[in-house]
């Protein structure tokens, strides 16, 4: 091997080494955004506070569990939140779910129309629904129109939706703010 040939390779390997060393690795999100803090673990609030609050997330839509066609079952998790605490936790209480005529729920110091269809979850079923999500401790419960011998025709393909907790321990009742939509689109 000659010597500009030697000269030439030791040169493309400094540069090869160069390139390398100076490289830097940085690590984005799928929108391109800077990642975001490294998650610590948040001690959930005292064994005697109350929720305060509540959050609620159901499936994009409900299920036709009967095969007529008809989506009849909404699956539906619940937070419980004692704020100023920032991680939801368990508590012992009732649930209680009600849909409405679109528009036509009222609030909880103002009720609207009646419900079209209501859910009591006992505090046995609700001990029984306890699980964990990616966020904390959660519950999750399936709220069925056909519960109780029902049907599921309705004449509306959009309901409201609302939502209150009864803690065992006593204390008000903690409701869902806000009313949520609930689609029950005929398949």
């Amino acid at each position: 091997m000659n010597r500009v040939m030697r000269n030439a390779s030791f040169s493309a390997l400094c540069m090869s080494t160069l390139l390398c060393v100076s490289c830097q690795s940085t690590h984005t999100t799928s929108d391109g955004a800077p990642m975001g803090a490294t998650p610590r673990e948040v001690a959930p609030p005292p064994v005697t506070m109350l929720p305060n609050a509540i959050a609620i997330t159901f499936a994009p839509k409900p299920v036709d569990t009967d095969g007529n066609d008809r989506p009849d079952t909404l699956q539906v998790t619940v937070f419980l939140f004692a704020r100023p605490h920032p991680a939801p936790h368990w508590c012992e209480g009732e649930f209680h779910f009600a849909i409405h005529p679109p528009g036509k729920a009222g609030t909880p110091t103002n009720p609207g129309a009646p419900a079209i269809r209501e859910w009591t979850l006992s505090k046995e079923l609700v001990a029984a629904a306890r699980t964990r999500a990616l966020v904390g401790p959660c519950y999750e419960f399936n709220l069925s129109l056909l519960d109780g011998g029902n049907t599921d025709v309705m004449e509306y393909t959009s309901v409201d939706l609302t939502a209150w907790f009864q803690p065992t321990a006593g204390g008000p009742r903690v409701w869902l703010r806000g009313i949520r939509a609930v689609q029950y689109p005929q398949l």
